[in-house]
């Protein structure tokens, strides 16, 4: 969830500050009133169009309604109304008092508060105070918080009070708790990847305190409390989350998705003369404990050459920190490289793990590296990926991934830094692996319990047909293994142009611990495609216990859910294909998909053959109203698609998700079947 928005400048007083609802009443004989100055500050787009802004800087009345991108200043406070489409109207009342409307949205933010032109630390401000109230009305995803941002570094940041259906932020990696203002928050920290922000479109974090339970209503749907928002950021830092310099703080209702509304009778800023640090602030920190670390300074550590006729030694010409590092040459396969052993007693599976590892290359071309677990599963070995980044020739990039999940039941477990595209020689330098001490809070408000399985209950899909005609022929084609893609560039990207440029949907399978970016999954999401569960691991089910298959759906879908705002699909992609009566009556609410119709990218299928497959299958009648498998990070994949969603266009055919296919058949799915197609 993004804004966008002109910076505008309201200063603080050297006294106690208080922007009441109604500044007569702010009850302090040592208050000033604060003014707008509408002529200092700064003038960020956020990476928006600025000729869709409307920027009202002089006092306005009261009852202002504004309903497109507007902000200002008004009575004391700056506003804004921020969004990406949709029908929004937000009414101004006295001081900081608003009142707000939403429906049809992807995203709108109505706030009111304080925007500084100075980007000082927190601490030169003073302590931060929001005392609110508000009769707050949301249906489907929203947050009532205080929002802002901060500059160097570039933070945007929420202080969550109450939410919606969707508790924010869906990750699962609790950084700590802080008690504060009588109620207990989660700190979280989330990475936002080239998206728009007060410093264009950027790559950024979000830290986040959200209320572990919603707070009780005082009277109907009205809620009211105090934020004490510089005892959140005292927590933040406490927990190793760094502070910029201040650039906004406001009282915020955010819609993604949903309509609703809100009536914020009671909105008081307070912004001390001075900040005071409270000694007593109750924190608990989920401390990072450092499980193995090698800087390679004096010798390699358990790291050694993985594949036959590689070999690895100390180097003293390139290093990324220090004097040395490990050089691996001699490869002669992408796979190989170098490896270390990971202990099960140390690293347990499914629990998760933070592993980083600077690595270079130097062949005069880019190429991407991954750093990959090698696991036995139930006697079938595994390759999931840890992470992956592309590196240019004489740069030093970093592979990290600060919260992966070991699959469950691993065993033999080797962590080792690949090369998929190149036999290049590389380095690699500053390991660690590390793991999160304490216990973590109590389950969160709005987690589904596990179903412990039985007989098949029915699978519940609000996809819209409406676009579909019944009457002309139709597939499902579907695609794994994502999201696999980190440039606009990847087969990935243009796979899903290539679906939706033709007017169709398709069915998008994603593995939770292979996910590169979220980006690509909401770029999915925007364009209509169904986002679904190929398990978090990727293992095979059939040789999982009960609890493990279990937890490798339901983190996946947690997962999911957090990237889009909404509840995925129930249906999951098979890993391997592979099922038994274990995986049926574990999974008994959810539809498990096969295939009918097999492309073989995955087999090395060339583009033509790939093609070939679908044309065949269309001639013979076995493609209508078939499930088609295939793989989206395969640039076979893409030109293929690109060849063919016009083409099955232009022959009256309808490509469609594999929900909407059974949907617009009057079909009904059930949990812990398996489908290749609809008959």
């Amino acid at each position: 969830m993004k804004s966008g928005f002109l910076g505008r400048f309201l200063g603080t007083a050297t006294a106690v500050c208080c922007l009441a609802a109604a500044l007569s009443g702010c009850g302090s004989s040592d208050s000033s009133s604060v003014t707008a100055d509408s002529t200092a500050g700064n003038t960020s787009t956020a990476g928006k169009d600025n000729s869709s802004v409307e920027t009202d800087s002089a006092a306005g009345k009261e009852g202002t309604v504004l309903t497109e991108v507007t902000q200002g200043i008004e009575d004391g406070y700056n506003y804004e109304l921020w969004k990406d489409s949709g029908d929004t109207t937000m009414t101004l009342g006295p001081g900081g008092a608003f009142s707000c409307e939403w429906s049809n949205i992807n995203n709108a933010l109505f706030r009111r508060g304080i925007k500084f032109s100075d980007s000082k630390p927190y601490q030169e401000h003073g302590d931060i105070t929001f005392d609110y109230g508000v009769d707050y009305q949301p249906d489907g995803n929203s947050y009532l918080c205080v929002y802002g941002w901060t500059k160097s570094p570039l933070i945007e940041y929420y202080i969550v009070e109450s939410w919606g259906n969707w508790r924010p932020p869906g990750s699962n990696d609790v950084l700590g708790t802080v008690t504060v203002d009588g109620a207990t928050y989660d700190i979280y920290k989330t990475t936002r990847y080239e998206q728009p922000s007060i410093e264009g479109t950027t790559t950024f974090d979000q830290y986040w305190s959200v209320r572990q339970s919603k707070p009780t209503p005082v009277e109907g749907n009205k809620i009211e409390g105090t934020i004490s928002v510089t005892k959140h950021f005292q927590a933040w830092e406490s927990v190793g989350l760094e502070m910029g310099g201040m650039y906004e703080a406001a009282l915020n209702i955010e819609g993604y998705q949903s309509k609703g509304k809100a009536d914020v009778y009671k909105n008081v800023l307070t912004i001390a003369d001075s900040y005071t640090p409270d000694p007593g602030l109750d924190v608990s920190t989920f401390e990072e404990t450092e499980l193995i670390s090698n800087d390679f300074e004096s010798d390699l550590g358990s790291w050694e050459a993985r594949g036959e006729g590689v070999s690895v030694k100390q180097s003293k010409n390139k290093f990324s920190d220090g004097t040395a590092s490990l050089f691996a040459y001699g490869r002669k396969d992408n796979w190989q490289g170098a490896a270390i052993q990971l202990d099960k007693d140390t690293f347990k599976p499914g629990q998760n793990y933070g592993f980083s590892v600077d690595v270079m290359q130097d062949s005069g071309e880019s190429c991407e590296f991954k750093l990959t677990l090698q696991c036995d599963i139930a006697g079938s070995t595994s390759y999931p990926m840890v992470a992956t980044a592309s590196a240019e020739s004489g740069k030093w990039v970093t592979l990290k991934n600060g919260s992966y999940q070991i699959p469950s039941g691993a065993e033999n477990m080797i962590l080792y830094v690949e090369s998929p595209d190149s036999l290049t020689d590389f380095y690699i330098d500053s390991f660690s692996a590390t793991g999160r001490g304490g216990s973590k809070p109590a389950a969160q408000e709005g987690t589904k319990p596990a179903v412990t399985g039985g007989d098949p209950v029915e699978v519940k899909s609000a996809v819209d047909i409406s676009w579909i005609d019944p009457d002309k022929p139709m597939v499902a084609i579907s695609f794994d293994d994502g999201a696999s893609a980190t440039t606009k560039g990847d087969p990935a990207y243009r796979i899903i142009d290539a679906v939706a440029n033709a007017g169709f949907h398709a069915t998008f399978f994603y593995v939770g611990n292979w996910i590169k970016t979220e980006e690509q999954v909401q770029y999915a999401y925007e364009k209509g495609m169904e986002i679904a569960n190929h398990t978090m691991t990727h293992p095979y089910l059939s040789k999982c216990t009960e609890e493990e298959i279990r937890s490798e759906f339901d983190k996946a879908h947690e997962k999911l859910k957090g990237i889009i705002g909404a509840e995925p699909s129930k249906v999951m992609r098979l890993p391997y294909l592979d099922v038994n009566d274990k995986v049926k009556k574990t999974l008994n609410d959810v539809a498990l998909i096969s295939c009918s119709v097999d492309t073989k990218d995955w087999d090395k299928a060339t583009t033509e053959q790939i093609v070939d497959k679908i044309k065949t299958a269309k001639e013979n009648g076995s493609l209508e109203n078939a499930i088609v498998l295939c793989h989206e990070n395969y640039a076979t994949t893409a030109e293929a698609m690109e060849q063919l969603m016009p083409w099955l266009k232009d022959e009256g055919w309808q490509v469609v998700t594999v929900s909407e296919l059974f949907a617009v058949k009057g079909k009904t799915m059930m949990g812990g079947t398996v489908y290749t197609k609809v008959s």
